[in-house]
């Protein structure tokens, strides 16, 4: 099965009439559903007007061994999952010493992935003094990636319909929704437990990015959800689980934007105390 990332466009309207005149506003944004957070976000809104697939691998062995998750049943797929997770905080923990010998950090080489893999799983930002890393490792579960495709082509297309005749609202009600939720669930189980395993290992619980990555969606919970969901597609945002990891650890000095500003300006303000004393 291919692995996707999935970009949709959201299109959300405000409709204002006064004198036989009827203003429309539209705001257009981009969500990537790299996370379990994320796609909550999506299924609390059901109004994609474009998905767009970014096809990562078309075979299991275009990704490197250290990134498979394979497994027949959700406990084989939790064992693997705890495994992957493992060795990708590892390699994270190192960032710490190898990023100051890139003179410019080749994201792809260092995480072993291809130019799009890396793009779609990991995020790299250079603050004033420390390197912030995110790595989307929910995007590597193949639940997860059968859960975003199931949404894509069957369930949105389905919801969108359901009005539309008897039929289609009888369709979704008793054999749709019912396939989400059971995937839905599926997902958040096979997350839920590889944490477990992991929970005893010092290094994930120093690079667990779950409250981070849930803050980033939580303005998707200040409205409610989109209508005729079972409440069981839109739980609260405090209650999902993400595999999602982050990471910060100091610049090296001689990448620090400014810095010898700063020292100077340190230097300036301590002699300016010892004046006063």
């Amino acid at each position: 099965m291919a692995m996707v990332n999935i970009c949709c466009v959201w299109r959300t309207g405000r409709a204002n009439s006064g004198k036989g005149k009827m203003e429309i506003t539209i705001s257009t944004s981009t969500l990537s559903l790299s996370s379990s957070p994320a796609f909550a976000a999506a299924l609390r809104a059901m109004a994609p007007t474009h998905v767009g697939f970014a096809a990562l691998w078309q075979t299991p062995n275009e990704l490197v061994p250290m990134y498979r998750i394979t497994g027949v049943n959700v406990t084989s797929e939790i064992d693997a999952a705890s495994r992957v997770l493992g060795e990708v905080v590892e390699r994270m923990r190192r960032l710490n010493d190898a990023y100051g010998e890139w003179q410019i950090f080749d994201i792809p080489a260092y995480f072993d992935l291809t130019e799009g893999q890396a793009a779609a799983l990991i995020r790299v930002s250079e603050r004033v003094s420390t390197v912030h890393v995110t790595f989307y490792a929910d995007l590597l579960l193949p639940t997860f990636q059968q859960l975003l495709v199931y949404w894509s082509q069957t369930f949105a297309p389905a919801y969108q319909k359901m009005s539309q005749s008897a039929d289609a609202y009888t369709l979704f009600l008793t054999e749709v929704q019912p396939a989400m939720l059971e995937q839905w669930q599926r997902l958040l189980t096979v997350i839920t437990q590889s944490r477990k395993l992991l929970l005893e290992d010092v290094s994930f619980l120093a690079a667990n990015g779950g409250q981070e990555e849930r803050a980033q969606w939580r303005h998707w919970w200040e409205r409610p959800p989109a209508p005729g969901l079972d409440p069981r597609l839109t739980p609260e945002l405090g209650q999902l689980p993400t595999l999602t990891l982050s990471l910060d650890f100091p610049l090296p000095a001689h990448r620090q934007p400014h810095r010898l500003r700063r020292l100077r300006r340190n230097r300036d303000r301590q002699r300016a105390e010892r004046r006063r004393r």
